[in-house]
């Protein structure tokens, strides 16, 4: 059986090629019933167009990047999978990037979409202002930008976030209604979301006249999240038992830190929740088989990606016609699943 093609159907239809790509393609040159009997045709003998071709000739691509710290963090990889969900109805194809939080790595990533000549790029950025002038560039001459979950960016556009404050505070007075009074707080530094989960966490203390110790922010390196940081953490929480200032409580500000706060806390023979109680944010679907099962924050990605695809979608269709953009922040309600870590 041979090819379908735009030629084909031309001939099928006496009707001239250059119609037949413009009835495809929706022209208001068109009228309606050649449309729809172009349109009959094409879909009866399973036209398959050449986007390959198209691209070539518009100079557009149906390429969309993603640049994410991680891929081995539970809650981006979910992201990552619900873009995959959300795009294929809509016959784009992603061109996923992890930076390991690091600059040098994003701006490569960056530059090789740029190559790519990708249609738009969805980015949770390795820092507060990484690659700030790059992005701006990228952002008004090559291509529309999506910001999500790091959204502290100065970058001028849609951002697609939760309340960190909020679900940090609810978490940390959950765990001081149930008797805890010395709760640390456990991030990544130089991570965009952290500032504000901080705040979270210290206005909840203030709230229940709990006084803020500084020693209770245990910050890791987060450059690369899988070496090192099980010693780190055990190495400060050592020397604040030596202290006599080790915590009852532990709120994890990431998802890998969350997950990592178990083992590390079983190292120290130190029992959950008993000894210390912990709730974290983190995506991952093994949280009740943890042991104890994890109590979590869990951020809402379908809706998150589900959202940064319609925005950018509608940014691309806007930059097109040189339509005037209002960008907006969104954020999204999350929810805490309260298990056996923070049952006391």
């Amino acid at each position: 059986m041979s090819e379908v093609t735009i030629k084909s159907i031309a001939k099928a239809l006496q009707l001239s090629p250059a119609t037949i790509s413009r009835a495809l393609n929706d022209s208001h040159e068109i009228k309606q019933s050649t449309k729809d009997r172009v349109l009959a045709y094409a879909k009866a003998h399973n036209y398959q167009p050449n986007t390959f071709a198209k691209n070539l000739k518009t100079g557009k691509t149906n390429l969309i990047g993603v640049v994410i710290p991680f891929l081995s963090s539970p809650f981006f990889l979910e992201f990552i999978e619900e873009l995959y969900k959300a795009v294929l109805p809509l016959h784009y194809t992603l061109l996923p990037f992890q930076t390991q939080n690091q600059e040098k790595l994003e701006e490569e990533a960056l530059h090789f979409l740029l190559s790519q000549n990708v249609a738009g790029i969805i980015s949770s950025p390795a820092h507060e202002n990484s690659n700030i002038t790059l992005l701006k560039r990228i952002h008004e001459f090559h291509c529309p930008i999506i910001l999500f979950d790091r959204i502290q960016h100065s970058l001028d556009t849609h951002k697609i976030g939760i309340h960190n404050s909020l679900e940090t505070y609810n978490a940390t007075e959950e765990l001081i209604k149930k008797g805890r009074t010395k709760i640390a707080f456990l991030c990544g530094k130089d991570i965009g979301n952290t500032k504000d989960r901080i705040r979270g966490y210290k206005n909840a203390l203030l709230n229940h006249a709990i006084p803020f110790v500084e020693d209770y922010v245990i910050y890791a390196d987060y450059q690369n999240p899988n070496e090192a940081i099980d010693s780190e953490i055990r190495q400060v929480l050592c020397d604040l038992q030596q202290r006599d200032l080790l915590p009852d409580a532990i709120v994890g500000g990431t998802d890998t830190l969350s997950i990592k706060i178990l083992g590390v806390l079983a190292d120290l023979h130190l029992a959950v929740p008993e000894d210390v109680a912990v709730i974290g944010f983190t995506n991952t679907n093994l949280a009740d088989y943890l042991n104890p099962a994890l109590s979590t924050i869990r951020q809402p990605t379908q809706k998150m990606a589900q959202l940064a695809v319609e925005l950018l979608l509608e940014l691309i269709e806007k930059k097109r016609h040189n339509t005037e953009i209002a960008y907006k922040s969104y954020l999204l309600p999350s929810h805490t699943v309260h298990r056996k870590s923070s049952a006391i």
